[in-house]
Protein backbone atom coordinates (compact mmCIF):
# COMPACT_ATOMS: atom_id res chain seq x y z
CA UNK A 1 0.00 0.00 0.00
CA UNK A 2 0.87 3.65 -0.81
CA UNK A 3 1.76 6.27 2.43
CA UNK A 4 -1.98 7.33 2.12
CA UNK A 5 -4.85 6.25 3.73
CA UNK A 6 -6.79 3.64 1.53
CA UNK A 7 -9.92 4.70 0.18
CA UNK A 8 -13.19 2.65 1.01
CA UNK A 9 -16.33 2.47 -0.84
CA UNK A 10 -19.17 1.06 1.43
CA UNK A 11 -22.23 0.37 -0.69
CA UNK A 12 -24.92 -0.50 2.11
CA UNK A 13 -28.95 0.58 1.86
CA UNK A 14 -29.26 1.20 5.62
CA UNK A 15 -28.32 4.36 6.54
CA UNK A 16 -27.24 3.85 10.20
CA UNK A 17 -25.16 0.76 9.14
CA UNK A 18 -23.84 2.87 6.35
CA UNK A 19 -22.63 5.50 8.81
CA UNK A 20 -21.38 2.70 11.17
CA UNK A 21 -19.01 1.01 9.10
CA UNK A 22 -18.08 4.56 7.67
CA UNK A 23 -17.26 4.96 11.30
CA UNK A 24 -15.07 1.70 11.71
CA UNK A 25 -13.17 2.56 8.36
CA UNK A 26 -11.97 6.11 9.54
CA UNK A 27 -11.22 4.95 12.70
CA UNK A 28 -8.98 2.86 11.72
CA UNK A 29 -7.48 5.85 9.08
CA UNK A 30 -8.91 5.14 5.98
CA UNK A 31 -10.42 7.42 3.34
CA UNK A 32 -14.50 6.51 3.35
CA UNK A 33 -17.26 7.06 0.84
CA UNK A 34 -20.61 5.84 1.84
CA UNK A 35 -23.21 5.50 -0.97
CA UNK A 36 -27.21 3.99 -1.14
CA UNK A 37 -27.29 1.76 -3.69
CA UNK A 38 -24.96 -0.31 -6.22
CA UNK A 39 -25.66 1.91 -9.14
CA UNK A 40 -24.16 4.94 -7.54
CA UNK A 41 -21.15 2.53 -6.46
CA UNK A 42 -20.42 1.45 -9.92
CA UNK A 43 -20.51 5.73 -10.96
CA UNK A 44 -17.67 6.11 -8.30
CA UNK A 45 -15.28 2.85 -9.16
CA UNK A 46 -14.00 4.43 -12.33
CA UNK A 47 -12.27 7.07 -10.28
CA UNK A 48 -10.02 4.04 -9.64
CA UNK A 49 -9.68 5.81 -6.40
CA UNK A 50 -10.70 2.65 -4.20
CA UNK A 51 -8.75 0.02 -3.04
CA UNK A 52 -11.30 -1.84 -0.99
CA UNK A 53 -15.02 -2.37 -1.55
CA UNK A 54 -17.60 -3.26 1.43
CA UNK A 55 -20.92 -4.28 -0.17
CA UNK A 56 -24.29 -5.17 1.09
CA UNK A 57 -25.56 -8.66 -0.75
CA UNK A 58 -29.16 -7.73 -0.26
CA UNK A 59 -30.04 -4.41 -1.96
CA UNK A 60 -33.02 -2.93 -4.08
CA UNK A 61 -31.99 -2.63 -7.54
CA UNK A 62 -29.21 -4.07 -8.27
CA UNK A 63 -27.71 -6.41 -5.58
CA UNK A 64 -24.80 -7.28 -4.27
CA UNK A 65 -23.63 -10.10 -5.98
CA UNK A 66 -23.94 -7.96 -9.31
CA UNK A 67 -22.19 -5.44 -8.08
CA UNK A 68 -18.71 -7.48 -7.38
CA UNK A 69 -18.77 -9.27 -10.13
CA UNK A 70 -19.18 -5.82 -12.60
CA UNK A 71 -16.29 -4.33 -9.74
CA UNK A 72 -14.00 -6.68 -10.39
CA UNK A 73 -14.27 -6.44 -14.26
CA UNK A 74 -13.57 -3.21 -13.64
CA UNK A 75 -10.50 -3.02 -11.43
CA UNK A 76 -9.61 -6.80 -10.95
CA UNK A 77 -7.60 -6.16 -8.03
CA UNK A 78 -9.81 -4.48 -6.35
CA UNK A 79 -10.48 -5.64 -2.59
CA UNK A 80 -13.92 -6.88 -1.59
CA UNK A 81 -15.77 -7.38 1.52
CA UNK A 82 -19.37 -8.69 1.42
CA UNK A 83 -21.99 -8.12 4.36
CA UNK A 84 -25.49 -9.44 4.32
CA UNK A 85 -27.98 -10.24 6.82
CA UNK A 86 -29.21 -13.88 4.74
CA UNK A 87 -26.10 -15.06 6.47
CA UNK A 88 -25.92 -18.22 5.21
CA UNK A 89 -22.70 -20.28 3.62
CA UNK A 90 -24.58 -20.46 0.27
CA UNK A 91 -24.69 -16.52 0.00
CA UNK A 92 -21.11 -16.38 1.13
CA UNK A 93 -19.87 -18.84 -1.34
CA UNK A 94 -21.52 -17.18 -4.19
CA UNK A 95 -19.96 -13.53 -3.56
CA UNK A 96 -16.41 -15.20 -3.42
CA UNK A 97 -16.89 -17.29 -6.62
CA UNK A 98 -17.76 -13.44 -8.22
CA UNK A 99 -14.75 -12.03 -6.64
CA UNK A 100 -15.15 -11.18 -3.21
CA UNK A 101 -12.48 -11.15 -0.71
CA UNK A 102 -14.25 -12.15 2.25
CA UNK A 103 -17.81 -12.14 3.59
CA UNK A 104 -19.02 -10.98 6.52
CA UNK A 105 -22.77 -11.70 8.30
CA UNK A 106 -24.94 -9.33 9.87
CA UNK A 107 -24.68 -8.14 12.74
CA UNK A 108 -21.09 -8.07 13.31
CA UNK A 109 -18.89 -6.32 15.35
CA UNK A 110 -16.42 -3.88 14.73
CA UNK A 111 -13.56 -5.16 15.49
CA UNK A 112 -14.57 -8.01 13.12
CA UNK A 113 -14.99 -5.73 10.84
CA UNK A 114 -11.62 -3.85 10.93
CA UNK A 115 -9.86 -6.82 11.01
CA UNK A 116 -11.51 -7.88 7.87
CA UNK A 117 -10.68 -5.08 5.80
CA UNK A 118 -7.11 -4.80 7.00
CA UNK A 119 -6.78 -8.50 5.70
CA UNK A 120 -8.00 -7.82 2.74
CA UNK A 121 -6.03 -4.68 1.75
CA UNK A 122 -2.98 -6.79 3.15
CA UNK A 123 -3.48 -9.28 0.63
CA UNK A 124 -4.88 -6.34 -2.52
CA UNK A 125 -1.27 -4.92 -1.54
CA UNK A 126 0.63 -8.63 -1.92
CA UNK A 127 -1.01 -9.62 -5.04
CA UNK A 128 -0.17 -5.99 -6.59
CA UNK A 129 3.09 -7.04 -5.88
CA UNK A 130 3.27 -10.13 -6.93
CA UNK A 131 2.57 -9.07 -10.11
CA UNK A 132 4.69 -6.65 -10.48
CA UNK A 133 7.55 -9.01 -9.52
CA UNK A 134 5.94 -11.32 -12.03
CA UNK A 135 5.91 -8.69 -15.08
CA UNK A 136 9.51 -8.11 -13.96
CA UNK A 137 11.30 -11.68 -14.17
CA UNK A 138 9.09 -11.94 -17.47
CA UNK A 139 10.61 -8.92 -19.11
CA UNK A 140 14.07 -10.39 -17.74
CA UNK A 141 13.20 -13.35 -19.24
CA UNK A 142 12.33 -11.45 -23.05
CA UNK A 143 15.32 -9.57 -22.60
CA UNK A 144 17.60 -12.80 -22.12
CA UNK A 145 16.20 -13.92 -25.33
CA UNK A 146 16.68 -11.47 -28.04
Amino acid sequence: MSSRSPNVLIVEDDDDLGRFVVDIATDHGYQATHVADALSGLRLLPSGKFELLITDIRMPGMDGIELIARAKEHDPSLAIIAITAFGSVETGMRALRVGASDYLSKPFRSDELSSRMRRALERRARDIEHARLQRQVEEVLRRGKS
